[in-house]
């Protein structure tokens, strides 16, 4: 009798003790998901994380209420960027890609709609790039990028960008039937010297004059 008593006592002791630790796991996982966010509460409707934290630049987003503001580190060199003012629709800014010439940032704002920025590493007259309507394909090899650029009434005119020289060429391309959401494609290929779009397993090719 005395051996159950025992028992009983060690095994609800053993319970209570993995009911302990599973209580102090789960208190600390928020706080290791913060550390990895970077996150820095400033106030009780304000706080800030980082996009990117490296030695010659840091990017961080500040959210005030919904109200979204994003400051860059150049060495030192500050620029403060309040997306508001500028007229950039923002909901989620999200690291896209980078490397040690410009850095892509995503942002979306409303179903299949986002808007891209890239941020130059090396300080420039402006601090940003802008598209309205987002950035579709990155070849960071060349600094080129694909991205739409004006709607038209049953047409979509997609620009490819060299983001070095600012040049740029429009294509056009007609929206397929079976396509209702932008980009009205199913992909897109950025070649050296064309850009293939894909639609219903079939591709259309358009050459491009953008290598300088």
């Amino acid at each position: 009798m005395m051996r159950k008593i025992v028992f009983f006592v060690s095994l609800i002791l053993m319970t209570t003790s993995c009911q302990t630790e599973l209580l102090k796991t789960n208190k600390k996982a928020p706080v290791s998901e913060q550390q990895e966010l970077n996150l820095r509460t400033i106030n009780d409707s304000t706080f800030s994380y980082e996009l990117v934290n490296k030695k010659w630049i840091n990017v961080s987003i500040i959210n005030s209420a919904e109200h979204f503001s994003m400051l860059v580190n150049r060495f030192g060199m500050k620029d403060s960027i309040d997306f508001d003012k500028e007229n950039i629709q923002v909901k989620s800014p999200e690291l896209k890609s980078m490397n040690d010439q410009f850095i892509c940032l995503t942002t979306w704002w409303s179903a299949d709609f986002f808007s891209s920025l890239i941020i130059p590493v090396q300080k420039k007259k402006n601090p940003f790039m802008y598209f309205e309507h987002g950035i579709h394909v990155h070849d960071l090899k060349k600094n080129r990028i694909v991205y739409t650029d004006k709607f038209m009434d049953k047409k979509v005119c997609f620009a490819v960008e060299n983001l070095v020289t600012r040049k740029k060429q429009r294509i056009y391309w007609e929206i397929p039937s079976n396509q209702m959401f932008h980009p009205y494609c199913d992909s897109m290929v950025l070649l050296k010297n064309s850009l293939i779009i894909w639609n219903a397993a079939k591709f259309t090719k358009f050459p491009l004059g953008l290598n300088h």
